[in-house]
Formats: structure tokens, sequence, C-alpha cells
């Protein structure tokens, strides 16, 4: 079975979970819960949930194969979980359509990456924000989505990786807005919604997948310990031994 160590914060849309539905590995894949900023106290900066010993850089999403081989990065789980698909296929044959599909997976990708910037930026008291941070990134969110909402008029014949990457940085980009008490400095009340109602049409349909659906502000009902996610590693481990060589 595979395993996928993952935060399981399903208010935002992860493009990993949905092209794993999509591409049918659903029910072959074992859910870990990991906090990788959570110690075994409930504090912040632990190393209850480190991901060390099968990813040096101890990051989420982190995907291990059945012979234990460790895929990380959300793009690399995604090209692995589409080149074993057993349903359909989330990445096009080679041409324009494929390069196109990439190409919104790097935009949706970089506008997920660069909000948890402004995110962790937040964490630190108003008086320290560096406001550098917000100026140079919102100019480029406002571009991005204005590209999406053209790209949406004209309208997409298919559901691809691109689009599973765009479900992600919108509803994240979203959810910063709307979750956190420290309001944005530059945009405090931003609806990624105004102005562009072709890309807001598209997210409401898109959203009714089964692969969104299946997780989307649905509680996860896994073991969230340290000590479960620990063992997991172990696993993986002892999987890499015994396939060596």
């Amino acid at each position: 079975m595979i395993r996928l160590f993952y935060s399981p914060f399903h208010t935002f849309i992860h493009k990993v979970l949905v092209t794993a539905h999509e591409c049918g590995h659903w029910n072959n894949i074992d859910f870990i819960a990991t906090f990788p900023f959570k110690n075994l106290d409930g504090e912040d900066q632990g190393d209850a949930y480190d991901l060390t010993p099968i990813n040096p850089l101890s990051k989420v999403p982190t995907l291990a194969t059945e012979t234990g081989q460790v895929i990380y990065g959300s793009q690399a789980i995604c090209e692995y979980l589409d080149s074993i698909s057993v349903a359909r296929r989330m990445y096009p044959e080679p041409g324009p359509d494929r390069w196109d599909a990439i190409t919104r997976l790097a935009t949706g990708d970089t506008i997920f990456e660069t909000t948890v910037q402004m995110v962790a930026e937040q964490w630190q008291p108003e008086e320290q924000w560096n406001m550098s941070v917000f100026e140079r990134l919102w100019p480029k969110y406002i571009a991005a989505l204005d590209k999406l909402e053209q790209d949406a008029k004209a309208g997409w014949s298919t559901f691809d990786v691109g689009h599973a990457s765009m479900l992600h940085a919108i509803s994240y980009l979203g959810f910063r807005v709307e979750f956190y008490d420290a309001k944005d400095p530059i945009h405090p009340d931003f609806n990624w919604r105004e102005n562009r109602p072709a890309l807001s049409d598209w997210y409401d349909e898109s959203i009714e997948r089964p692969s969104v659906k299946v997780h989307y502000n649905v509680d996860y009902q896994g073991d969230t310990s340290a000590e479960r996610c620990q063992q997991a590693i172990q696993d993986v481990l002892a999987l890499q031994k015994e396939h060596a060589g």
C-alpha cells in the first residue's frame, strides 16, 4: 500500500489528494497525518512529526511507494500517481495541451507556496511584519487570477493536473483571508471571485467532482498522533531495507 504523509487540513483543496482520487488510487493509500510544526506537547516547532529519516527536507507531502521508495514535493508525487494510474490520466500527452497543463500547475503551485509565505509572515507580531512580502506578492496574484479568468472564459475541455493545482491555490488563498484573525495589510477583504465570473463558475462546478468532495471540508477521521506518524516512518525504513539491492 502507498503511504502518504500530509497535513490533514481539509479547509482547502489538496491537489495531491485530487490527483490520487482521479487516478484511481484512493483505496490503496494509507493517509498519515503529519504536522511539521507540532511537537508532543502540541506546541510549535517540535520534532514529534519529523520526517527527516525518510525526507531530508522534512516537508509534506511525502509519499512512500509499496517498496519504500520515497517521493516528495507535490509536483513529483502527482506525476508519480499519474504514471501508475488505474483510472484517468491527469497529465496530457506531450504537446500543447500538456505544456498548458504544466504551466497552470506551476502557476497554481507558486500562488499556493507564496501564500504560505504571507501566512508565515503574519505569525509574527504585526509590528514585525515585512510589508515588502505583501507588496511584492499581491500584484502577481491579481495578474495570475486575471489570466485564469481569461482562460476560463475560453473554456477547458477536460480536467487535468493544472486544474487540480488551481483549486489548491484558489481555495487556500481564499481560506487565508477568511480564517486568519490578522487581516491582510493590503487586501483585508480580498475576494478572488470579484470581477471573475467565469473562473468563479468553473470553480463551483469543479468542487463538485468526487475527487474534491471526498476530502474538501470533510474532517479527517484517522489517527493523528505522532506515534502513528513515527511508526509509519519505521515501516517505510523497514521496506527500504527489505528491498535494498
